[in-house]
């Protein structure tokens, strides 16, 4: 009996998407400039970020991928991480 698949893999740091390639550590910026936090890694269709509480956005809210900085679009930074859990 197999079990099913982890959402993600651990040891994965890179993750394509249609907005660029999202790594391990990379800034999340909002729309207004701002640092909202660092990727910690992708799950499904959201990008779950470092820390305690595990805030997450989606992957649709992504603007760009600028070096090491994820961008939001306009509205990514209104429906940040809100009412539910990754």
């Amino acid at each position: 009996m197999s079990s099913s698949p982890s959402p993600f893999d651990p040891v994965q740091t890179s993750w394509p998407t249609e907005s660029g390639v999202i790594r391990k550590g990379m800034t999340v910026i909002d729309a207004d400039g701002f640092a909202i936090g660092t990727v910690d890694h992708l799950d499904g269709q959201e990008v779950v970020l470092e820390g305690e509480g595990s805030s997450f956005i989606a992957v649709s809210e992504i603007d760009g991928v600028d070096g090491d900085r994820v961008l939001l679009s306009p509205r990514g930074d209104a429906t940040f991480g809100l009412g539910a859990q990754p």
